[in-house]
């Protein structure tokens, strides 16, 4: 038994080492375009291409893998998953790829003719898959594979028309209460509860005590996925400043053209320059009144000359 448990172990071994020598080959390949998008109407079919170029010193046998994502972070990142579980978004099942298995060369670019079918029922709305590409060995071992293999290939954002829901929020937008001095970071969290993922386009203008505009921060746009929240951090470079601020955000989004906002208020208050300026005030007004009184008391009357008393 224990010999057995010994050559599964090195088995195990030699497989996890070959992967990750595969792996650090797969880093060197490039796809392009990274992202498509675009809209699809229901029962068409669409013809696209993808180009897939080894960077690397040595040959490689790839093999073509579809799958819906989701993002499960607030910035966005696409996490593949298994059939099922992204249900109302899904769009593995309409892609179809040839060739799905090929042999890259070093320096050697592959073209690989994507199909999209789109069924007469398809939802409207957003649909999602990504278009990746794995060392052929890995095919055999996914469970093993997968934990290992990074990520390469073309994320596909597939919009079918029709009657859908926009609706998405500032959830979350704060800075710091107060604080001596800039830079200002100010976050924001956008929620995006629509039928299709959207691309907000705004600005975050700061406000003086006054209520004079004095400086406008641009939004970044990055998509937001149905059902996901997307973080966005803007940073007031400003140094000095003295009072209370307001800070409000403006956005669009969607084919209706919906709108974003939100207002925070924060403090600047440099108060150890503040202290520093008082003393040296105090210090200041304590020399003048002390000059003052000099000037003003008596001066001490001289005593006689010796001629004057002889």
């Amino acid at each position: 038994m224990k010999k057995i448990i010994f050559l599964f172990t090195i088995f195990a071994s030699f497989i996890l080492i070959s992967f990750s020598a595969q792996a650090q080959e797969l880093t060197k390949v490039t796809v392009s375009p990274p992202r498509l998008e675009f809209k699809v109407k229901p029962g068409s079919v669409i013809q696209k291409a993808i180009k897939v170029h080894n960077g690397g010193d040595s040959e490689l046998g790839l093999a073509v893998k579809v799958q819906d994502f989701i993002v499960s972070d607030d910035r966005g990142t696409p996490i593949p998953v298994k059939a099922k579980v992204a249900r109302r978004w899904a769009a593995s099942t309409w892609i179809q790829a040839s060739p799905s298995k090929f042999i890259l060369r070093p320096g050697e670019t592959k073209v690989v003719d994507i199909a999209i079918v789109v069924p007469e029922k398809a939802n409207p709305g957003g649909h999602y898959a990504v278009v990746f590409f794995q060392p052929a060995a890995a095919a055999a071992s996914p469970e093993t594979a997968s934990a290992i293999m990074p990520s390469v290939g073309t994320l596909f954002y597939l919009t079918v028309p029709g009657p859908v829901k926009e609706n998405a929020f500032v959830v979350r937008m704060e800075a710091p209460t107060w604080q001596e001095y800039g830079p200002v970071k100010i976050v924001s969290e956008v929620e995006n509860l629509s039928d299709i993922h959207i691309r907000p386009r705004g600005t975050i203008r700061i406000y003086d005590w006054l209520g004079r505009p004095i400086a406008t921060l641009k939004l970044k746009e990055q998509n937001i996925f149905p059902n996901t929240v997307r973080r966005y951090e803007n940073v007031w470079q400003q140094h000095w400043g003295l009072g209370r601020y307001r800070a409000t955000l403006s956005a669009g989004y969607g084919q209706q053209g919906r709108a974003l906002t939100a207002t925070i208020f924060f403090w600047i208050i440099p108060w150890h320059l503040i202290l520093t300026i008082i003393l040296l005030l105090l210090v200041i007004a304590a020399v003048i009144i002390w000059l003052r009184r000099r000037r003003l008391e008596p001066a001490e009357p001289k005593g006689p000359t010796p001629s004057q008393e002889i």
